[in-house]
């Protein structure tokens, strides 16, 4: 047998295998993502999310799985979009969207017509399932007007459809569905926490049976949701939402008493009679109900004791439209005439 020779050198050979982790390939740009996506004929998903959200971060890892990458790679250019740069910014005030929360998952064609939007969890189905429904076109918006107009009245289409218009801010679309969807909604199911999330993060206004249900249920909403400023802040937003909508346009007086009634014993008087006196005390003078006009105003008057400019402006609002209420002007301005002496010496 004969020996190596010593100064002979052995090569060892070692096949280490490399793995190569799936994960979502993100592009570099907004611009070069729909680029690609009009190149490629894909859907373009976008994470609107913040890097100090721990919604966010518990959802990072899922775009490492496998499933995940397969199906957004696969069928989307993707993109991560950072609400808190000015990028972010631009683009929810360009495309007219209104998101709820982070993070939401935002699917667009080439053109930035929006498909689908929605709210995910830090649960595998949550992240894949998004997608999915735009592949499958199963709860995507190119045919939620037209399953609509066909008569589709399921409760999950109309639940989808509805927040679907929440996020697009088509606010005459959200009024019909979510009209719709209390024509159907099950009687048990009125209080449920499925119920307080529709509220919550489908509506866009309070003229409608959910609307009015949670508003004389505030303790039970408050029991959902686990705090009372969640509550406050979910009324609240529905209450801007009534207030600037075209219907309140058209409002007399009788319905801006409605409105201020429904709300007051949830978000209280000071907050809800700030918003709507105006208004009422227009109409209850243009129907010549002056001593009802000027029992508000005084209300109003009363949370702006401290308030030199309210003050002026309720004075300045009451001698515009009423001529017989001279005293009451008076008054007020005088009022705040002593609230700015204060405030200088202060």
């Amino acid at each position: 047998m004969t020996r190596p020779h010593k100064s002979m050198k052995y090569l060892f050979f070692f096949f280490i295998p490399i793995f190569v982790q799936a994960q979502v390939k993100w592009e570099s740009g907004l611009s070069e993502a729909f680029q690609k996506a009009r190149e490629q004929d894909k859907v373009v998903f976008v994470e609107f999310y913040s890097p100090g959200c721990p919604y966010c971060q518990r959802i990072a890892p899922f775009f490492m799985e496998k499933a995940v990458a397969d199906l957004y790679n696969g069928a989307f250019i993707n993109y991560q979009l950072n609400v808190e740069t000015e990028e972010g910014r631009e683009f929810v005030e360009k495309a007219g969207l209104d998101m709820y929360g982070i993070p939401y998952f935002l699917f667009f064609r080439a053109d930035s017509t929006l498909v689908h939007a929605r709210e995910v969890s830090a649960v595998l189905s949550s992240v894949l399932q998004p997608g999915k429904m735009v592949v499958e076109k199963t709860y995507t918006g190119e045919n939620y007007a037209q399953r609509f107009a066909k008569g589709e009245r399921s409760e999950n289409f109309l639940t989808h459809y509805a927040l679907f218009s929440r996020v697009k801010k088509d606010t005459l679309a959200n009024k019909r569905i979510i009209n719709a969807l209390w024509e159907i909604y099950p009687e048990e199911k009125r209080l449920s926490h499925t119920s307080w999330i529709i509220l919550k993060k489908a509506m866009m206004d309070a003229q409608n049976g959910f609307a009015d249900g949670w508003l004389s249920h505030a303790v039970e909403a408050e029991a959902w949701e686990g705090n009372r400023a969640g509550v406050e802040s979910a009324f609240l937003r529905v209450f801007y939402g009534t207030l600037f909508s075209r219907e309140a346009r058209g409002f007399g007086a009788g319905e801006w008493k409605t409105l201020r009634e429904k709300f007051t014993p949830v978000l209280g008087e000071k907050a809800v009679l700030g918003l709507t006196w105006e208004h009422e005390v227009r109409g209850l003078l243009k129907t010549d109900n002056t001593a009802g006009a000027l029992e508000l105003a005084e209300r109003a008057a009363m949370h702006f004791q401290n308030d030199a400019s309210g003050l002026r402006y309720l004075a300045q609002v009451v001698e515009e439209n009423c001529k017989a209420c001279e005293q009451a002007v008076a008054r007020w301005r005088e009022a705040a005439s002593v609230n700015t002496t204060k405030e200088n010496r202060n």
